[in-house]
């Protein structure tokens, strides 16, 4: 037999890369428990048959699985010495095995490839992800998991066959949706919905037993939608298949939020039929036809807690929220400019195009996205509230906290975007910060989250007073990515007089943690370390006097923040950080 068709030779019940076989049992206890609540392997099955025989599983599938769970299960963490240790050694093993498993198409080898990726993701290494991701999808294309008719069976099939074929449906599910997840404009889908035929999973009671159901839901702008549109929104559809249905729709809102051509063309957020319009009642649309037990609640939430469901639960109404709430972000300088201008009666605004939006747009949409605001940290709160300690979570949970957190600190800082919620805005930002902090440890990748949202909220707590004021004394608004046109423009000229530098050398550190909140680059740079003159306040303000920011300039400063934000959860290939977020900046 050639080595290709051999796989792997390792043995996990003979490799001292593996742990014991109580151990293993453990970490894929964890697996199945709290990371994938909803997952491709049958439970009960799965655990019985690692319980039994830990060779009875792929080695690769094994290292794979354990490389996510390892960092969530105690025996394990102890056994390394930490939860990098023993996520890295997983991580080794499975890297090992790679060249041996990737050139034969099976499902367990798909599976494989798609937990390596999220666990590389989660690890900070997205190049590894998605690669790895890449060889999941195509195995899958190869499979042709994407099409219905792979998943056919006789009336009498046994049980097992079932089982064996819905693993292989949400396998396929699984990939799409992690996709959506990680979308970025300039990534494209893998799998065009007008070539997908499948249907989606059935609820977990089933799959526990072996029952196909008819009929099943299915994804909107697929084929079998195109035909039976009613399909889609099903009031009887399982979670599974809500969050498959959430996930499309954020894969959505994030491509459109991450395109840097936005706001020069295309139609206006304010017009029928634009973008905005169509996919924000998408998005009310899908809410308001949501089963009953999918909205958000307290009372649903401890419900599918005691299913052991309420990851896969949090993980639909959370990403719902941010989708409301991205759709929104993206317009942030235009609501502030407008809630600046209407108290002053000034027409001046973002743009020239913004001057058509009819009167109260703005602030009806300020409302929209700071409600979602409000009720995405009552989610955070329980979500906190009711986690235990070392219990796992998806890492997507981890940017719904900080996304949660950066809008409440802009809120903070500039109470006029939407004076009803303000009150509350503190106390939000300090919270998910505090959440963030328990939270970022457990993924690495999560950690420019947690220091992002520090590097807002710490300077706002030191000067909570001089900031309210500030604001309300005609500061220069941020743009949509939170730092200031004007901080934004002097970071790139060129033009900076000796004067303004010997004004800024003398300024106090009170008074560059003021700037430091409007320019997170500045707190960034005096944390590392001072170099020169280009490392204090005038070298991102010194030529504040003397330059004039044209409307072309600041449409193209515009969002550079948000779009490095959501770069860094979307796996773009950008070398992103604080200090260093404009692109070709000086």
């Amino acid at each position: 037999m050639s080595r290709r068709r051999q796989g792997s030779s390792v043995s996990p019940s003979s490799s001292p890369c593996f742990p014991s076989h109580e151990d293993i049992v453990a970490g894929c206890r964890s697996f199945v428990t709290s990371y994938f609540q909803l997952g491709f392997l049958p439970k009960a099955i799965f655990i019985e048959a690692i319980s039994r025989n830990a060779s009875s599983i792929s080695p690769f599938l094994l290292s794979c699985i354990l490389c996510i769970s390892a960092r969530f299960t105690p025996s394990l963490v102890q056994r390394y010495g930490s939860s990098e240790r023993a996520t890295e050694n997983f991580l080794r093993l499975a890297r090992m095995m790679v060249p041996t498993e990737m050139y034969e198409p099976s499902l367990e080898r798909t599976q494989a490839f798609f937990l390596l990726a999220i666990a590389e993701w989660g690890n900070g290494d997205k190049d590894r992800s998605s690669v790895n991701m890449g060889v999941a999808v195509r195995m899958a294309s190869m499979l042709k998991l994407h099409r219905e008719e792979s998943y056919l069976l006789p009336p009498d099939a046994a049980a097992e066959q079932v089982i064996r074929a819905e693993s292989a449906r949400r396998t396929f599910w699984m990939i799409h949706s992690q996709e959506n997840l990680h979308a970025g404009y300039s990534s494209p889908a893998p799998f065009p919905l007008e070539d997908i035929t499948a249907r989606l999973p059935c609820d977990e009671h089933d799959f526990a037993f072996g029952v196909n159901p008819t009929p099943r839901s299915v994804l909107p702008g697929t084929l079998p939608a195109q035909l039976h549109p009613d399909s889609a929104k099903s009031p009887n559809r399982c979670l599974f298949a809500t969050l498959i249905q959430s996930h499309n729709l954020w894969g959505q809102v994030a491509r459109r939020a991450c395109r840097s051509d936005l706001k020069t063309h295309g139609t206006e957020p304010w017009e029928t039929g634009s973008e905005y319009q169509v996919l924000t009642e998408e998005l009310r649309r899908f809410e308001a036809e949501m089963p009953e037990r999918h909205r958000w609640s307290a009372w649903n939430l401890r419900g599918w807690r005691s299913e052991q469901l309420h990851l896969a639960y949090l993980a639909v109404v959370m990403v719902l929220r941010v989708s409301n709430i991205v759709e929104r972000r993206i317009y942030l300088d235009e609501i502030l400019l407008s809630a600046n201008n209407a108290d002053n009666n000034n027409d001046i605004t973002a743009s020239p195009k913004t001057r058509g939006a009819p009167d109260g747009f703005w602030r009806a949409m300020a409302d929209e996205l700071f409600a979602g605001v409000v009720e995405l940290h009552e989610q955070i709160d329980a979500f906190a509230a009711l986690r235990t300690r070392g219990e796992g979570f998806p890492a997507i949970l981890v940017f719904c906290v900080y996304i949660c957190g950066s809008l409440a600190s802009y809120l903070w800082r500039y109470p006029q975007l939407c004076p009803r919620v303000a009150p509350e805005a503190e106390g939000i930002s300090l919270r998910c910060l505090q959440v963030l902090g328990d939270l970022h440890q457990a993924w690495p990748t999560s950690t420019r989250w947690q220091q992002g949202l520090q590097q807002i909220a710490s300077p706002l707590s030191a000067t909570s007073g001089s900031s309210q004021s500030g604001s309300a004394s005609g500061d220069s608004p941020p743009t949509s990515c939170g730092t200031s046109v004007r901080s934004a423009y002097s970071a790139r000229s060129n033009n900076k007089s000796s004067q303004s530098r010997e004004m800024f050398k003398e300024a106090s550190p009170t008074a560059a943690l003021e700037e430091s909140i409007i320019d997170p680059r500045l707190t960034a740079s005096m944390q590392n370390g001072a170099k020169g003159d280009d490392v204090t306040a005038a070298s991102f303000w010194g030529a504040n006097e003397t330059a004039q920011v044209s409307s072309g300039d600041a449409e193209a400063l515009s969002n550079e923040l948000f779009e490095a934000e959501m770069r860094n959860l979307l796996s773009e290939d950008v070398q992103f950080g604080w200090l260093d977020f404009e692109h070709g900046g000086d």
